[in-house]
């Protein structure tokens, strides 16, 4: 099989607290690379309406996970499911928050000829590994200096290097190593997070820690990519040949919301989603406000 005959694939997911930044990042997917493979949504908690439009979305597949623990939906447990079931040959994960700003190509070409791609972040891993885990894992200083890697932005390739890797970390987070929080961020453990865990570190992060500890430690040769260029969390203008925007829960920048981006006409579901997300924007803007007044 040559690479022009290799599949690939866009993967991501959503509740409904992501719906406005799922079709934000679907808006500027379909905008900016309009060649751009078939894209898998993980509904891990969509409003029924909100589904319905994504459905009839022609290049798009929405999913459904399994229950296949009690806590599959804390700590982002469910993502270390979503990589141990690759959907192609070439896969690239994105969060909802995500922004495309140009096309991927180039990140498919490293996810076919190294066996997966990652991207930094601003931290070092011994920031989010906790203490215990050090030993569990046998991670040694090196590992621990180097920067953590983002879960919310990652390609695999179905038989890559990475892939024996993902599978052990999946196990670990069956066993709840994906779950809790540090001490300073316990006013997150609560609603469907909520665990009895309190992590020895500055910032735990649940799958990402996990991604950070395999990928590193695990892959001879391991190589990342800037964070600036592949994530720019502070605007699309971090990096000068930035190729996605990580704006997260920024919903004053979100461009490419409009249906028509991805139906060619409104539906009933859309009309109505549409409505929500303009209500959901005003209030939200409300809020800030609020708080900006209240200081």
């Amino acid at each position: 099989m040559n690479n022009l005959e290799k599949t690939k694939c866009i993967i991501t997911s959503a509740s409904s607290k992501f719906f406005p930044s799922l079709i934000n990042m679907l808006g500027s997917l379909h905008t900016n690379y309009p060649n751009h493979p078939k894209v898998y949504v993980y509904d891990i908690g969509l409003f029924y309406t909100f589904r319905k439009e994504l459905e009839k979305i022609e290049w798009v597949e929405v999913l459904d996970i399994p229950h296949f623990l009690p806590f599959w939906r804390a700590c982002y447990t469910w993502k270390t499911y979503i990589f141990t079931k690759p959907l192609a040959d070439l896969n690239f994960y994105m969060d909802a928050g995500c922004q495309i700003l140009k096309p991927l190509d180039g990140i498919f070409s490293e996810v076919d000829s190294d066996g997966y791609f990652t991207v930094d972040q601003d931290v070092k891993g011994i920031k989010m590994i906790p203490i215990d885990y050090i030993k569990i894992f046998n991670i040694d200083d090196a590992t621990l200096n180097e920067n953590a890697i983002t879960a919310g932005i990652f390609g695999f390739k179905k038989s890559g290097s990475i892939a024996k890797n993902l599978d052990d970390m999946f196990e670990y987070a069956k066993k709840g190593y994906c779950l809790g929080f540090s001490k300073t961020e316990l006013w997150k453990n609560k609603g469907v997070n909520k665990t009895n865990y309190v992590r020895d570190c500055e910032y735990f992060r649940h799958d990402t820690t996990l991604l950070t500890i395999f990928a590193r430690k695990n892959i001879p040769n391991y190589h990342s990519h800037s964070g600036k260029q592949y994530a720019g969390w502070v605007s699309p203008n971090d990096h000068k040949d930035q190729v996605i925007w990580n704006l997260r829960m920024n919903y004053a920048h979100l461009d490419f919301i409009d249906g028509k981006l991805l139906n060619k006409k409104y539906n009933i579901h859309s009309l109505i989603n549409r409505i929500y997300i303009k209500i959901f924007l005003l209030l939200k803007k409300l809020r800030m406000q609020i708080k900006k007044n209240a200081k």
